[in-house]
């Protein structure tokens, strides 16, 4: 598809096809800080035009493996509430903002492709709790939210000064990622994954900090996709997402209770993106050619040809084969002529 086509789907326009799109992480562990010499750059970089190479999707969200994370200024031990209190926002020119400009420019260049491409940005939720256990690999990622859920309740207004800061510092990713000329941002949000943080932090605290990073996004005149992550089978209730102001909505249709169409209502008839499953069960990874490309077909049946992007919950297992992309591509380009 040509770059004006899959334009129409992000602006919520009639599509004559409908436009296909996945991605995968291209290390082992994507929440390991990158530094120069383990390797996340180059991977980065040489993998993303191999990707794009292999499977040619109709929309291009590059990957920043090892960028997931970033060293909190001024902070030794963003576990101990008496370190967290110190944190201050990073300087315009750190090392985490470098390198990403300078990772998604030269990925840019890699890529021979003249489609959208989005970069990816975290909520400060979202980054801080991931922080709390990167430097444990071998820590379950749902540890960090039971040790955020256990600093906001010891000390809230502590937290919420690190998430304030944090939020700034995003500010300055986001800036640094628009000035390697990108056309959007995918902006990866989620409720904090432990009962004792519910609504109330929701609407108080995340909601408002969420608000002013697609209020910079929206700034800087970019596509804004919306992804309530559901990666992992993390929850999240859609609701209280319909009022984020970004014209495309991704979520967890297998997890949170809502397909495609359902969701195409909840959000007030706003451009819709997913549908597919990401686990080694689900039909993307373990079906056919026939069931992947029937599946493909009966998500545009229930949601219609207007503002509609197929694709995934999330991130697909490292090793979906190509083929499988391929036939789900297939599918979703075809379905205006069959039907």
């Amino acid at each position: 598809m040509n770059k004006l086509e899959v334009l129409k789907a992000f602006q919520n326009q009639d599509e004559s096809q409908i436009p296909f799109s996945v991605w995968h992480h291209f290390t082992p562990n994507e929440h390991v800080e990158a530094t120069a010499t383990n390797g996340m750059y180059s991977a980065d970089l040489n993998k993303e035009s191999e990707f794009v190479d292999a499977v040619h999707p109709d929309f291009i969200k590059l990957m920043n493996d090892g960028y997931f994370t970033y060293q909190l200024n001024n902070v030794d031990n963003p576990r101990d509430l008496r370190s967290l209190a110190k944190i201050t926002p990073i300087a315009e020119d750190d090392v985490w903002l470098k390198e990403q400009s300078s990772l998604i420019s030269a990925q840019i260049k890699s890529i021979n492709s003249r489609t959208v491409i989005l970069s990816n940005v975290f909520s400060a939720v979202t980054l801080f709790k991931w922080k709390l256990v990167s430097d444990t690999p071998e820590t379950d990622l749902s540890q960090g939210d039971v040790i955020f859920a256990d600093l906001y309740i010891e000390d809230p207004e502590t937290v919420k000064k690190a998430l304030r800061v944090i939020n700034s510092d995003i500010k300055k990713q986001i800036a640094a990622q628009h000035s390697s000329g990108i056309d959007g941002v995918l902006f990866s949000t989620q409720e904090i994954q432990d009962d004792r943080i519910g609504q109330e932090f929701f609407e108080t605290v995340q909601k408002k900090l969420d608000g002013e990073l697609i209020a910079e996004i929206n700034a800087q005149d970019e596509i804004g996709i919306l992804h309530v992550c559901g990666f992992g089978e993390a929850t999240n209730h859609l609701p209280w997402f319909v009022d984020y102001d970004l014209p495309v909505v991704n979520w967890a249709t297998q997890i949170d209770g809502y397909t495609l169409g359902e969701g195409k209502r909840l959000f007030k008839n706003k451009a819709v993106f997913g549908g597919l499953g990401i686990t080694k069960n689900d039909i993307l990874y373990k079906g056919t050619k026939k069931e992947i490309q029937s599946e493909v077909r009966r998500l545009i049946n229930e949601v219609g040809t207007k503002g509609v992007i197929i694709g995934a919950d999330c991130t697909v297992q490292r090793d979906t084969p190509v083929d499988h992309i391929r036939w789900a591509t297939e599918a979703a380009h075809d379905y205006s002529n069959i039907n």
